[in-house]
């Protein structure tokens, strides 16, 4: 099988789905049971992948080379292979790069859901994206963590300045 024979992510979480599997799988083995409860817990109970669900889809992934099977423990245990790497690189890329466009996906949400609705949906993203670093900071190294803090530090004075101004503005009428 060639990476141009690689499903593209769809962008749904379904279609993220083989790929979340595929990370976890780039970073150990895991028994079918693993990979549910890991989902779970990392979606604080939100999604609930079945066994009906995730045995056909690491079935597929078995078909399709990305990942293969053994037996350790007389349990079926499962990992990564060289194409499903390079799958889930190729993936990694597309959302890095949806992510630095944000910008113009966020036009397409503004016509879609409003500018009210996605103003209260950035609060809660920013909440999200605070959790995220605060959670990611401490597996960077030193360097990286200083990196990033500063740069968020930075943004976040930018923001802050503009949303005094705002105020500032509100208050005067």
């Amino acid at each position: 099988m060639s990476v141009s024979d690689v499903r593209q992510f769809s962008g749904s979480l379904h279609g993220l789905m083989r790929y979340y599997v595929l990370h976890l799988l780039s970073r150990k083995k895991y028994y079918g049971y693993e990979i549910i409860e890991t989902i779970r817990d990392k979606t604080s109970g939100t999604w609930n992948i079945s066994s009906g669900a995730l045995y056909p889809l690491l079935k597929r992934m078995e078909k399709d080379g990305y990942i293969r099977s053994g037996s350790e423990k007389g349990k079926t245990v499962y990992e990564i292979t060289e194409d499903g790497s390079l799958a889930l690189s190729r993936v990694k890329d597309k959302l890095e790069a949806l992510f630095r466009n944000w910008d113009n996906y966020r036009k397409l949400l503004e016509d879609f859901v409003g500018k009210e609705e996605l103003a209260r949906l950035s609060v809660t993203g920013y909440q999200h994206q605070f959790y995220l670093l605060r959670d990611t900071v401490d597996s960077l190294s030193k360097e990286e963590a200083l990196e990033l803090m500063n740069r968020v530090i930075y943004e976040l004075d930018f923001q802050k300045a503009w949303l005094y101004q705002k105020v500032n503005e509100v208050n005067k009428h």
